[in-house]
């Protein structure tokens, strides 16, 4: 039985695109919610939304980075995008609230943590990258392929 190799390819700028969509949609959901009583209303809301679509998109950009062509200059843009997104997903968190980050109770914390984790993922499947590659290149030469 033959394996269908699944392969997504997503540039990290689309990524940040549908993060800022899914961003404001919680948003908008909150606020809403929160106006229309059935949730109670906290100021830190959108930080806190903010906070988490930064940790989304460490996840799931460094999912996708396994199956980049073009390995070193997907990880460069994903920093690039990650970088745009913390100052958009925080100018935006900012415009809604009022509140800066050094208010928002432990968000400047949360946003170190989180790109430094992102690194730390980064890091990780680069090293995964390199082993794998290792690993196909000994099988081929076990095998007497070239």
């Amino acid at each position: 039985m033959l394996e269908k190799e699944i392969n997504i390819h997503m540039s990290p700028f689309i990524q940040i695109g549908l993060i800022l969509f899914v961003m404001l949609i919680w948003i908008g959901g909150g606020i809403g919610l929160s106006r229309l009583g059935i949730l109670t209303e906290n100021p830190h809301f959108p930080w806190l939304v903010s906070a988490s679509m930064l940790l989304f998109f460490a996840i799931f950009n460094c999912a996708f980075s396994l199956n980049a062509p073009d390995a070193n200059r997907y990880w460069m843009h994903s920093i690039i995008s990650y970088v745009i997104l913390v100052f958009l997903a925080g100018g935006l968190a900012y415009l809604i609230t009022g509140i800066s980050i050094y208010e928002a109770r432990s968000m400047k914390w949360m946003y170190f943590v989180f790109t430094f984790g992102y690194l730390v993922f980064l890091s990780i499947v680069n090293f995964m990258r390199i082993i794998v590659k290792l690993a196909q290149r000994e099988d081929n030469s076990l095998r007497g392929d070239r």
